[in-house]
């Protein structure tokens, strides 16, 4: 594992140096294809594969961050949207201090800790705090949400929740999918759950 990551932080060292910016999908897409093809094209398919995908991209580039810090060549920013490197500049030393972020993907403990059940409570804690500005009075009609969610009543929660997990994983804006899209099927599953209940 410590030869495949060292060969990852060479690669998007080569990667960054050519260009500066990039989105975490762009990388992957990047790694996917010649002349890399260090992650296959499977990479993103499921859940736990795109957690484990992301968790080995970001500790290659927090690793990557700490020798380039070390070297004051760049200062990298590392954000799913924006991993962007930035010329050194003298006092950004002081950036190095107090980065939980940095700790956790560092932390290589936490990719053989976490399991397909973990990342699934992840992703929907995650997108369950995207629909909670959401308010009762703002609630998609039901009939709304059933075609936003690609369901036919009668529904069952066993069986909403099983769809809503489904178009997650379709949706989702690492593999492509969109924010907003997924913030409408959000508010859909939010409004077929209340109607449920």
């Amino acid at each position: 594992m410590e030869e495949d990551i060292e060969i990852l932080i060479q690669i998007l060292a080569e990667c960054l140096d050519s260009q500066h910016h990039w989105t975490e999908h762009q990388l992957i897409e990047a790694l996917q294809a010649e002349p890399y093809q260090f992650f296959d094209k499977t990479a993103l398919r499921d859940p736990l594969n795109l957690f484990q995908t992301h968790f080995i991209l970001f500790h290659s580039l927090y690793k990557l961050r700490e020798r380039w810090r070390l070297q004051k060549k760049y200062e990298l920013f590392i954000h799913t949207l924006n991993i962007e490197c930035q010329p050194w500049q003298q006092g950004e030393e002081t950036l190095a201090e107090n980065d939980s972020l940095a700790e956790y993907y560092l932390d290589l403990s936490q990719l053989s800790n976490t399991s397909e059940t973990d990342v699934e409570s992840m992703l929907n804690d995650f997108w369950e705090r995207m629909g909670q500005d959401f308010s009762t009075k703002q609630l998609m009609p039901t009939d709304e949400a059933c075609e936003v969610m690609e369901l036919i009543p009668p529904l069952t929660e066993k069986q909403v929740k099983k769809q809503y997990r489904r178009l997650v994983h379709k949706y989702h804006p690492d593999k492509g999918g969109s924010v907003a899209k997924m913030q409408n099927v959000q508010k859909a599953y939010r409004a077929i759950l209340i109607s449920l209940n």
